[in-house]
């Protein structure tokens, strides 16, 4: 797929979210990398929320970095140096692609997401609500916690609560889960944990 064909083909999403969708399922086919690459971070989450709640300004990728670099170069994207002396891949339009980490540590298998241009894999939503406390904790940041409660009050019946919970203590946010319980099960978290 050449660049005008990319440009075409991401041009008729409707919305943000099924613009990301898109793009990590036409990456992922192009690059060969099915089932091996994965969105993560607030692409992610904007992908999971479908709606203007949360609009992220990169897209973060995990998968073979060279790989998907060839991809992303044939589409006309550029490298360029971004904030902590990071490489990200930039086309105008569509924002920065952050090619993190060898591999989601989550322990969680990645979410599936069906598009018209094939499957993308999306980083588990226990995984980013977990991911949100920490830095929430960490940053102080009021916005990270309401992004996590988000997330936890549109999936609470499908989430691992006992990964999350288990996890929060070991990353010393446990206090931000319970508060995190507490608003998305009212008077429930006490007693159910």
């Amino acid at each position: 797929m050449n660049r005008r064909q990319f440009a075409f083909a991401i041009g008729k999403a409707r919305t943000e979210d099924e613009r990301l969708a898109w793009f990590g399922a036409l990456l992922t086919r192009e690059s060969k990398l099915e089932g091996r690459l994965i969105i993560v971070g607030g692409s992610a989450i904007e992908i999971y929320l479908t709606s203007s709640k949360y609009v992220s300004m990169d897209i973060g990728v995990v998968g073979d970095k060279k790989a998907i670099a060839e991809v992303l170069q044939g589409w006309g994207f550029r490298p360029e140096e971004g904030r902590d002396n990071r490489l990200y891949w930039v086309r105008e339009r569509l924002g920065n692609v952050d090619l993190v980490g060898p591999i989601d540590r989550s322990g969680l298998p990645p979410r599936t997401h069906t598009t018209p241009y094939g499957e993308v894999l999306l980083a588990p939503i226990e995984y980013l609500i977990l991911r949100r406390l920490m830095r929430s904790g960490r940053e102080h940041s009021t916005e990270l916690f309401r992004q996590a409660e988000v997330l936890a009050a549109q999936y609470k019946r499908s989430l691992d609560w006992e990964y999350i919970k288990s996890q929060s203590l070991s990353e010393r946010v446990l206090p931000l889960y319970n508060q995190l319980r507490e608003q998305v099960y009212p008077g429930r978290s006490r007693r159910s944990g």
